[in-house]
Formats: C-alpha cells, structure tokens, sequence
C-alpha cells in the first residue's frame, strides 16, 4: 500500500493513576503509544498514513480491530512475546512513567517497510536504534524524530529517567528534518534553563523543537529562534499531545514544504487533544485557520 507518511513506534498498553484535582482516578490496559495517538488524525486527513509496531500476543483484539478501521490509515504489525507497557502516575504539574514490559526490537522488521515521502520515528523506550534512523533518511523527503525513547533509562524501581548522551543522539538525528524534545528533555541535553541558552545550545544543522506544555512550544529556523503560544485549552489529559504534535507537523509539511504552517498545524491538533481524557478520534475542524490564528503569536527570541 503506498502512503505518505510513515510512523514508527511501539504501541503500548497503559495503566494509569490520575491524581488531580484531589480526585484519584485509575485506567487500566488503555491503548497508547506514537503510533496509537498518531492514528487519531489521519480520519481528518487528506493524506494516507502507515503506523509501524510491533505488539504481543496479549494485546487484546478489539484494539487490532481498531486499526483495522482507521480511515487514511494502515497497521503494520509484528508479533512479540510481549506488548509494551507503562504505569502513569499523573498529578497536577507532572507525572511519573514506569516501564512494566517491553516488546521486541523494530529494526529487522521495520526496514522490510516501503518508505514514504515522511517518516516520524518515535521510539518509547529503546525499540529502534541507528539502523531505523538510517533507513529512514534513504527512504523518506522529510524525517521527524522525537527524542523521547532515545533518551529514556530506567532507575532501581524501573521508573523512566533521562539518559545524558549528547553526542550520540546529535549523530543519530543529524540527517533529519526536525527534532522534538519535552522541555525537560532540551534541558537535560544542554544542561541550560533559559529558552535562548537551550535553543543555542541544540544542534543547529536541522530544525529543533521544544514543547512547553501549555505555554506552546519554541523552534528554529535558519539558526534564529522563535516561539509560538498554543491556545487556551482544558486540559484533561496530557498524554500523546507530544505524538499528535509530531505527527501533525510531518502530514502538513508533505503537503506543503512550509515549516511554520505544520508547527502551528500540529500545535492546533494537540490543543484538541489534550481535551480528550481518552484515545479517540479528534473531531473535524478548520485546523488550518486554528494554525493561522496560533501563527499570530509568533515572536523571535533574542
């Protein structure tokens, strides 16, 4: 099946603990992942996508089933031993990430795939290395990745901890069209706290994003700097906005070569997102004129 862009990931099986609001609430085997949250925009698309993972075979069908009627969008699934699983532990103005299983490497199965004319390549936890990343950038006009899984560890209790390896994860993006990092992620890689130190301090040979949650996010452009603001919102769930961020941002960019558009593009649809407190379609709206209006709050960072 020829698509337009490809998402590579592990799908995931989420337990989670919300503790907001003085409220706890529990949500126990809830589909996530990249390729997951990726699939909820293609309805509302007018390109055609392919989410790439591998799953176990505890994963329940009803989620197979899922996939298998996503308008605009192929599954592409290898068989593991096991399914990728996290535990949330989400509260007010953070949260917690514990990896309980962990499914088998995509690499092998993954350069079997036909290329596209994008590719986002966002790993969870470790499931691809270099050899992903290279295939991508012969296969594909446009590569996105999201830092995320590259610069994921695990502490005694198996609790997610970010990993300092500058170096290596410089090499391993630097053929790609752009790179994605959580603030706390930019931080960490540069060992900087101010928005101009940090966007000085990433490598400059591609574009660099930075999210900040409800702030909006930073970018780069030409090695100038510039932020944008992401739209009031209530939020109810913050999970996969940063994978609806990122998957946006590539479907417009095929579409249409222009970088602040797709930014602003993707930042609309993860402001629909972050309303949902559960995987699901996000609802048809002029998202292009949501893009324009987040477009007016452009500012460059001096």
């Amino acid at each position: 099946m020829n698509v337009d862009l490809n998402i590579i990931s592990h799908a995931v099986l989420d337990n989670k603990i919300f503790f907001t609001k003085g409220d706890k609430k529990e949500v126990k085997n809830q589909l996530g992942g990249p390729v997951s949250f990726a699939s909820t925009i293609f309805p509302i698309l007018s390109i055609k996508g392919r989410c790439i993972t591998t799953v176990g075979r505890d994963f329940p069908k009803e989620h197979l089933e899922y996939f298998s009627q996503i308008k605009n969008c192929h599954f592409e699934f290898d068989y593991s031993e096991k399914t990728t699983r996290f535990l949330h532990k989400i509260y007010e103005d953070f949260r917690f990430l514990y990896l309980l299983k962990q499914a088998s490497n995509l690499d092998e199965y993954v350069t079997k795939i036909p290329g596209a004319k994008g590719c986002l390549i966002s790993p969870v936890y470790h499931e691809v290395t270099s050899t992903t990343v290279e295939w991508a950038c012969e296969e594909h006009d446009y590569i996105g990745v999201d830092v995320q899984g590259f610069m994921r560890g695990l502490d005694a209790n198996n609790k997610i901890i970010l990993l300092y390896n500058p170096q290596l994860l410089s090499e391993l993006t630097k053929n790609t069209s752009f790179v994605k990092y959580s603030l706390n992620e930019a931080q960490h890689y540069t060992q900087k706290r101010s928005y101009i130190d940090i966007m000085e301090g990433l490598p400059s040979h591609n574009t660099q994003i930075v999210t900040l949650g409800k702030e909006g996010l930073l970018f780069s452009k030409n090695e100038r700097y510039y932020k944008l603001s992401a739209p009031s919102r209530i939020e109810r769930d913050p999970t996969g906005a940063g994978d609806v961020l990122v998957s946006g941002i590539l479907s417009k960019l095929v579409e249409t070569d222009d970088l602040e558009l797709s930014i602003a593009f993707g930042m609309a649809l993860a402001a629909e997102k972050v309303q949902l407190d559960r995987l699901q379609f996000l609802a048809s709206k002029d998202y292009i004129k949501i893009a324009e209006t987040i477009l007016e709050s452009l500012k460059r960072l001096e």
